[in-house]
């Protein structure tokens, strides 16, 4: 075959190929762009991936993070439970929430556990959450409680007022007492909360109402792994990390076009085309 119309054959298999980048590549992806900008959301400022919510759209974060930004400071919903975001740390992907319905108060109008995260394929609890019992509702109890562990509050809840509450910050077995659920069982209702652990040790050491406030409104941390491999190769390559609302999978976004998690594999194309 003449070498003119080899190098013409080969010109037009490039060109067919080159037609299947869904992105012209003579201006910069619009999702890339809108997912280069960090937001700001209530009291937090320069919030990125994984999070969106107000002007970052749905695409440049998971679908769990979206954050509502009317209030004081940023809310999340987790498994249909209203959080208060305290803090973002996106090096350590990791946050700091404080249920909304306990903020500033003991005594919610509702009492619910504290959601869990197991079915979570995306949210841990970190490393130093504890759990924290507070029982509702209850009689005078026969056994004296040890007071570094245990509290006694009132409450008015829709306009009934307790007369004797308690919360327990570990489990009293290990004391050689009673378990929780004999020594509390003529209690109404039994919550279960989250601390950080150093909250918890502080309530060992002042156990009044106050204080366990004080502990419920310091939070507790979450750590994500939103495909976070993937979003640093992402990056990596000069992409910014995304999700694809169609396919329900992590994308990377680059200049060029979305990509599974890579941007040099468009970046060769481009230059194949130049």
């Amino acid at each position: 075959m003449h070498p003119y119309l080899l190098l013409q054959q080969l010109l037009i298999i490039i060109l067919v190929f080159l037609s299947g980048v869904p992105k012209s590549l003579g201006a910069d992806d619009e999702r890339y762009l809108n997912c280069s900008q960090s937001f700001d959301c209530a009291s937090i400022e320069s919030i990125g991936y994984p999070f969106w919510g107000s002007n970052r759209p749905d695409y440049c974060g998971f679908p769990e993070f979206k954050l509502n930004c009317s209030g004081d400071a940023p809310s999340i919903s987790i498994q249909e439970q209203e959080f208060r975001v305290l803090s973002i740390n996106q090096s350590q992907s990791s946050f700091t929430v404080a249920r909304a319905d306990y903020w500033n108060t003991v005594c919610p109008a509702s009492l619910t556990n504290t959601t869990t995260i197991d079915n979570s394929s995306v949210l841990e609890f970190a490393s130093d959450v504890q759990q924290l019992s507070i029982f509702y509702s209850c009689p005078p109890l026969n056994i004296p409680l040890p007071p570094q562990l245990t509290s006694q509050f009132n409450c008015t809840i829709n306009s009934t007022t307790d007369s004797i509450n308690y919360y327990v910050t570990k489990d009293l077995d290990i004391f050689g007492l009673s378990n929780i659920s004999s020594t509390f069982g003529t209690c109404s209702t039994t919550v279960r909360v989250r601390v950080s652990q150093s909250a918890a040790s502080n309530l060992a050491l002042n156990t009044s109402k106050e204080n366990l406030g004080a502990a419920l409104d310091s939070g507790f941390n979450l750590t994500w792994d939103a495909s976070n491999t993937l979003c640093k190769q992402c990056q990596g390559s000069g992409g910014q990390c995304g999700y694809n609302t169609s396919s329900s999978e992590f994308t990377c976004y680059c200049k060029d076009g979305p990509n599974p998690s890579d941007c040099r594999v468009l970046r060769i194309f481009y230059l194949a085309g130049k």
